[in-house]
């Protein structure tokens, strides 16, 4: 019995030994010698980031108006869908250090699989000055094996500043907050708010940084208070307010179109206070140039690209 006993505790042995062989870790990553470390650097986004052999990117981006996030670009997306753990772990060299936990994230089966924003990247930034490595794992897309991915914070520091300085010189908006911006209007009045200058400040300054902007329509509205005719007049008094401001800061007049509808087109009922605050409004759009080649914006991540 006891002979029977001790081949069933070794047959036991044998296989969760198996199970455990089968169900490895497999690592992403790089060392002490290999460890790279880039910067794309542009008034519209800023990407630092270290290439993963045989896996793909690991990205910290800051486009311009938004705020920093990390995401993982993969060549071959390894992972299954699902939540990955996101850990504070050791380099090799210095395997006497404490492995911290960051919670978890969503993994997506896309070319861009993982995306982790603000508040826990700019910890991943920290950790990697502190000479860490943040890991991200989950179990794989086929099999049993666990995927993990590290990033080495080897020459981190090196280039830091450097992404720093990218940072200091980003844009304080993107094309997309400004490509349809909306100025509100007090009841009856043209005069620009201290919000609606600091927007349109916004605007020049972006406009005077993407060349492919091409045309810019200004168009004023009102609400329908009062009666059609002065309606029309104060929406042609709040789009030309506008439009001067535009010009005045070093706008090129002739790339700007002015109009105005009074009542006609509003985007909220009039019977409230809180629509017609809605229509009393000046739109101002854009024409840019999409096609070309050398357009700064290609370089913006597509998060869902399969």
């Amino acid at each position: 019995m006891a002979r029977i006993r001790q081949i069933f505790s070794l047959l036991t042995l044998f296989i969760l030994s198996f199970a455990a062989i089968q169900a490895r870790a497999v690592n992403f990553g790089t060392g002490l010698t290999d460890t790279e470390w880039r910067i794309d650097a542009s008034p519209y986004f800023c990407s630092f980031y270290q290439p993963i052999p045989q896996y793909g990117l690991a990205v910290f981006f800051h486009q311009a108006g938004e705020t920093l996030e990390f995401y993982l670009q993969s060549t071959r997306n390894l992972m299954a869908e699902g939540q990955a753990a996101i850990t504070i772990q050791a380099p090799e060299w210095r395997s006497s250090a404490l492995t911290d936990e960051l919670g978890y994230t969503t993994v997506k089966d896309r070319k861009i699989p993982i995306r982790i924003e603000t508040a826990r990247a700019g910890r991943m930034m920290d950790e990697l000055g502190n000479g860490m490595s943040p890991t991200l794992t989950r179990k794989a897309k086929f099999g049993d094996d666990r995927i993990s991915v590290s990033i080495s914070p080897v020459n981190f520091k090196q280039y830091y500043n450097d992404y720093l300085a990218c940072q200091t010189g980003l844009l304080p908006v993107n094309y997309g907050q400004i490509e349809r911006t909306s100025l509100s209007f007090a009841s009856g009045g043209d005069t620009l708010s201290a919000q609606v200058r600091s927007q349109l400040d916004d605007i020049v300054t972006y406009l005077k940084e993407d060349d492919l902007i091409t045309a810019i329509y200004v168009d004023g509205h009102s609400d329908a208070q009062g009666n059609r005719y002065d309606n029309r007049r104060l929406s042609e008094k709040r789009a030309y307010r506008v439009t001067d401001y535009l010009v005045n800061s070093g706008i090129d007049a002739g790339m700007i179109l002015t109009r105005y509808h009074g009542e006609r087109y509003p985007i909220a009922t009039n019977e409230t206070a809180a629509g017609r605050a809605k229509n009393r409004r000046v739109t101002v759009q854009f024409d840019r140039i999409n096609d070309d080649p050398n357009d700064p914006l290609l370089g913006l991540p597509d998060f869902e690209a399969q």
